[in-house]
């Protein structure tokens, strides 16, 4: 692995870690170290010398020497062998920031014999199952990491073997650090309350019953100075107040949290000072990711890690400092907080918003809030002082009716749900799309206990199934893909029940437009074309000229599928004898070409992309040199959600009508699970089968998906397919491409040219065209135009209704029993 990741996620002009380098020890024996790290969450680093680096994971529970435990430990960046004597304070900010001890430290070795104990241990990394004998000071005996099977090719588990040192007693109990004897939280200045001129602000004995602060809907991210901004947890706004030995923790709807979340109640008791805090009740998963579903299921199944975010104080030690700067008040609540305590502080970045809110959208988390720094705490105000930016649309609503189940589906169908306009109770859509089957039991148990005879909406709407109304009583929220021009959401996906709302307290949330809207703004396209003689396919001399006429021609029927979409673009300047290359950030677009600034992850910055849709963009791109055009599956407007997935059928040394015969296969796997798919050629010599997906799920939901889709059709043709992706071992075979379905790929777009000698073009098909007759040459730019005038856009279905993969995994499952 090496330490690229290592050096590229640390300012080591900020951090005190070591900087190091690949390099092998001068002893004859391996080292180990494990580290105790007090960071967003606690646990340990457990770290193997092996080729000049620590190999590292990391432990949410700590090592166990008790051999019926079965310990995640997800492995990180290979560290340097140097940080195996760090112990210091990674300053907050910085990657990893909090207290690192020297929990153990000590030698190693492989349990299996060998000429060269690194070989062994390489070999069985590779393999996923090392095993090896620690000789530490509190670690002794076997020990194993076994790679667990599965999606995450990060996750481990590490195990203690049962030998004369196995115990059942907690060795993490056992706290210091076998450097220098302090325990984590013992490192740096003894933490004290902020010294502050309290006296200033008013005298108030006893806590009050807030109403928190709101915040207003904006629609962009923006950097400004003299402004905060934080993460937007996805969780339950809760206020917690604590006065000597009475605790309160209750929703914006005045709901008692501290009888359903007794920890957090518990944990309030336990601070120091009498306060009043702002924040929100979370549940995480190992990595610190909230899951909100977690969060409403945890009374019944507690799993993941109960937290209270703690963002604002308004009352401390019988003081009143809501009229205290943000910025003062933040800085008060970080020094009266327990380090070990599920109270966390949520911290923020100062002035430069649109790189965090980067990074929020590619981990898929729900938004970000903006704050001024200097802003008093006003309740019940929703003002210019507080704004949030979500990643994507949702939308808190009221349940007015549920319809009866149909097909696999249980309990309950769709949710009717309205909003409260003008007083009146307004229908806005219906959704049985996110429901898992334990809570669409657990919503028919709450709803049928307030049906009634009619219609709660002002006018009443006709579903396509038997209805039962029931009273206006229950807020859940959705999330969706816009809203339509008569006030619907489109595609509405259930997130999960609001038990901290009041219904009539939910409003219709429009975003208010932060700054004019850039397309709007944008300058007329100054467009001029040149080299337009130059030809760009010497087989038959067709020019520059002659594709930017092309697509001029086709341009109603490429551009829906271009438009909001991220392009990647194949430039060949010198036509298609150029090798070219691969442009993805495009940093000197004209102020009037539509762009995009999305967080590349393997880059560690945003990128700068152009986005699709308009037909001066396309020409642009040609006029760059763009031969092909390659949009990625979703839109700007939900990036993590794609509109279709793809099996991308690409052949090595075989021959069409092969490709062809894997085609027809594929169809008929979907036929039998009842998929929905259609097919274009790629324009060069393999075929793409696309499924809509209507923007319902996830890059990694699709990609699985596509996986186990790609798995049965290699078992009823292995002898012409493969899902092996290297080349040299899949010679002779189709390659079943499921893995372009990861967010960001991109693929030649319907309609688009290819870089072949006779200009052919990746064309849509009716499935009774796909034939051993077939021929990727048969589709060209000078015979696409008339074609289109005869079949029209045989694309159109592939952005309509999308598939329902749950109800698909379900039949299958059934079939399979």
């Amino acid at each position: 692995m090496g330490l690229r990741k290592y050096f590229s996620k640390r300012h080591f002009k900020k951090t005190p870690e070591p900087k190091g380098e690949v390099k092998k020890s001068h002893s004859k024996k391996l080292a180990f170290v494990v580290q105790e790290h007090h960071a967003s969450q606690l646990h340990y680093d457990f770290r193997l010398e092996l080729d000049g680096v620590l190999k590292s994971w990391a432990v949410p529970k700590g090592p166990s020497m008790n051999p019926h435990d079965r310990h995640l430990a997800v492995q990180v960046e290979d560290h340097p062998y140097e940080y195996r004597k760090f112990e210091g304070v990674i300053p907050e900010g910085e990657y990893g920031g909090g207290n690192v001890i020297i929990w153990d430290a000590g030698t190693y070795e492989p349990y299996h014999d060998g000429p060269d104990d690194e070989a062994t241990l390489r070999k069985e990394l590779k393999a996923g199952h090392l095993t090896f004998f620690l000789h530490g000071k509190k670690l002794n005996g076997e020990f194993a990491l076994i790679k667990m099977q599965g999606d995450d090719p990060k996750a481990w588990l590490l195990i203690k073997k049962g030998d004369d040192f196995a115990t059942t007693e907690d060795i993490t109990k056992k706290d210091e650090s076998v450097k220098s004897g302090k325990k984590v939280d013992d490192l740096g200045a003894p933490k004290r309350p902020v010294t502050m001129e309290l006296a200033q602000y008013p005298a108030i004995k006893t806590p009050w019953r807030v109403k928190p602060m709101l915040c207003t809907l904006v629609d962009e991210p923006f950097d400004k100075d003299g402004w905060l901004f934080e993460m937007k947890w996805d969780g339950y706004r809760a206020i917690a107040s604590k006065h000597n030995d009475e605790i309160e923790l209750y929703s914006r709807a005045d709901n008692d949290f501290s009888t359903q979340y007794p920890p957090i109640a518990e944990a309030l008791r336990l601070l120091e000072h009498d306060v009043i805090l702002d924040g929100e009740i979370i549940v995480t998963d190992a990595s610190g990711i909230p899951h909100f579903e977690q969060l409403q299921n945890w009374r019944k199944n507690p799993t993941g890690f109960l937290v209270y975010c703690a963002f604002d104080i308004l009352w401390y030690d019988g003081r009143d400092v809501r009229d205290m700067p943000l910025i003062e008040r933040k800085k008060l609540l970080k020094s009266i907080l327990p380090a070990k305590s599920i109270i966390r502080y949520s911290d923020h970045i100062e002035d430069k918003g649109v790189k965090l809110f980067g990074q929020i959208k590619a981990h898929h988390l729900e938004g970000m809030v903006a704050k001024k720094a200097d802003s008093p705490y006003r309740e019940n105000n929703r003002g210019a002082a507080w704004l949030k930016i979500k990643t994507h649309l949702r939308q808190e609503v009221v349940i007015g009716g549920y319809t009866e189940p149909r097909g696999g589906r249980k309990y309950l169908g769709s949710l009717l749900v309205g909003l409260y306009k003008n007083g009146e109770f307004v229908y806005v859509g219906h959704s049985g799309g996110g429901i898992p089957d334990e809570a669409r039991k657990l919503l028919l148990q709450k709803l049928s206990k307030l049906e009634r005879k009619t219609s709660p909406f002002t006018t009443e709407p006709k579903p396509n199934a038997p209805v039962h109304w029931v009273k206006p009583k229950v807020v859940c929220e959705m999330s969706f893909s816009e809203w339509t021009s008569d006030g619907r959401m489109r595609q509405p996906v259930f997130e999960g029940l609001r038990e901290d709302k009041k219904p009539e307290a939910v409003h219709h949330e429009k975003a208010v437009a932060l700054a004019p809207i850039k397309e709007k703004a944008m300058p007329k396209p100054t467009l001029e074309f040149t080299h337009l003689d130059k030809v760009f396919f010497p087989k038959h001399k067709y020019t520059k000229g002659d594709m930017i006429d092309y697509y001029k021609a086709v341009a109603p029927y490429i551009l829906p599928y271009l438009k909001d979409r991220p392009l990647s673009l194949l430039r060949q300047p010198n036509g298609i004898k150029d090798e070219g290359f691969f442009q993805k950030n495009m940093e000197h677009l004209p102020d009037w070409v539509p762009s995009a600034d999305i967080f590349s992850g393997s880059n560690n910055k945003n990128l700068h992309w152009m986005v699709g849709g308009k037909l001066e963009t396309l020409l642009y791109a040609v006029q760059l040199g763009s031969i092909e055009i390659n949009p990625w599956n979703s839109r700007i407007q939900h990036l993590d959600k794609p509109d279709w997935l793809v099996i991308d059928l690409d052949p090595e040394g075989v021959t069409f009508k092969d490709v062809v015969t894997v085609a027809l296969e594929t169809k008929k796997v979907c036929d039998e699970w009842g998929v929905a798919c259609y097919a274009k050629t790629s324009g060069k010599t393999g075929i793409h089968i696309f499924i809509p997906l209507a923007a319902k799920y996830t890059h990694e939901q699709a990609k699985n998906f596509a996986h186990l889709l790609a798995l049965e059709i290699n078992k009823r043709q292995p002898k012409l397919t493969s899902v092996e992706r290297l080349p040299k071992k899949r010679r002779h075979k189709i390659y079943l491409d499921f893995l372009q379905n990861r967010e960001g790929q991109t693929l030649a777009a319907p309609y688009s040219i290819r870089p072949t000698p006779d200009a052919s073009v990746s064309t849509p098909l009716d499935w009774s065209e796909v034939t051993p007759k077939l021929k990727p040459t048969d589709f060209t730019i000078k015979n696409m135009p008339a074609r289109l005038k005869k079949v029209g856009d045989l694309w159109a279905p592939v952005m309509e209704k999308g598939v329902d993969i749950s109800k698909i995994l379900t039949k299958l499952e059934k079939n399979n029993k």
